[in-house]
């Protein structure tokens, strides 16, 4: 004869089952979200705005120094008689570099840049990209980011 203050069952599932597949359930769920993480962390998270910008005068810019654009992500290099523009984006993993008097040190996993730009020492795979500077209007600079130029090339002053 069955208790009549015990709870019946009509379910259909046991305890230990629906606990067996709660756990398989949230495994797989994270198993999931950590193959969709791991998918993008090959590729750097750089900047997908292209185009052309101001990003001042030629006398905001002091001599023999990287001033860090922070809107846009780059650097601009006031030489002598020159102006260039520099990626302030990691190729590795995209964090954001920091300058230092020889060039520029990923401060997330150790990437090292020439004042160039070029890759000294790794993880990250290529240099940073190096944008076409452009005179304008009232001795504006325009850096334009759609166009790609060699490390070495600079706007002459």
């Amino acid at each position: 004869m069955k208790n009549q203050n015990s709870p019946q069952n009509n379910s259909g599932i046991k305890r230990r089952d629906f606990l067996t597949i709660a756990a398989i359930t949230s495994l797989a769920g994270s198993g999931l979200l950590a193959f969709l993480g791991a998918l993008k962390f090959p590729f750097p998270r750089i900047s997908k705005y292209t185009g052309r910008f101001k990003v001042g005068r030629v006398i905001d810019f002091p001599l023999n120094t990287f001033t860090f654009v922070a809107e846009k992500n780059i650097y601009i290099l006031r030489e002598r008689n020159s102006i260039k523009a520099v990626s302030a984006t990691c190729t590795h993993l995209g964090c954001i570099i920091t300058s230092h008097e020889n060039g520029f040190r990923c401060p997330c996993h150790g990437s090292e840049y020439d004042r160039d730009g070029r890759i000294l020492s790794g993880p990250a795979p290529q240099n940073l990209p190096c944008y076409k500077v452009l005179m304008g209007p009232g001795n504006q600079l325009i850096v334009d980011t759609a166009q790609r130029v060699s490390p070495t090339e600079k706007l002459i002053l």
